[in-house]
């Protein structure tokens, strides 16, 4: 499996991650807009994903849950964390933007829970694909509160699902 690699610029408040699978940028790019590819990887591993509503286009939005499935997981088992993505700026194949909050299964936004602006970005070499997100949060607090969630554990299992799912 291939390493991602994270870079965090706290005076800049923001999170560079790196990954690049052995597969093309259209296979690529179909994992993060289609609701089949999204059920089989989005999230960590031990969590099902819940999509209630998801537009990928411009001004759309993605609302999902993450539900802990996995029993090992102590007092998460049975558990579902909410989140919205809001869409703009899609280039197909190349590279979209979206705002990240933490929700309740409504979709309201959870109060002085952090929120984020990122950008992905995907380039194809030799028949691989680079996927780069630049995520920025309002303050360095909102950027360490992620981390210590363990947003570093939880992506890069994501990441490694992502892969099975593009390569399998």
């Amino acid at each position: 499996m291939s390493q991602t690699k994270f870079t965090v610029e706290k005076d800049k408040k923001t999170l560079i991650v790196e990954r690049t699978f052995a597969a093309p940028k259209a296979k690529v790019w179909k994992a993060y807009s289609t609701r089949e590819m999204l059920l089989k990887w989005w999230g960590p591993r031990g969590w099902e994903t819940i999509i209630k509503h998801l537009e990928f286009k411009d001004g759309g939005s993605w609302h999902y849950g993450m539900k802990c499935v996995d029993k090992n997981q102590g007092e998460w088992f049975g558990m579902t964390s909410w989140g919205k993505f809001n869409y703009a700026n899609i280039r197909p194949e190349d590279s979209f933007e979206y705002t990240d909050i933490f929700c309740d299964e409504s979709g309201q936004a959870i109060p002085n829970m952090p929120s984020s602006h990122t950008v992905l970005t995907m380039t194809e070499r030799d028949g691989k694909t680079t996927v780069t997100t630049k995520t920025t949060y309002a303050t360095a607090e909102a950027l360490e509160t992620v981390l210590k969630m363990g947003m570093k554990e939880g992506l890069t299992q994501t990441l490694d699902k992502l892969e099975e799912a593009v390569t399998g």
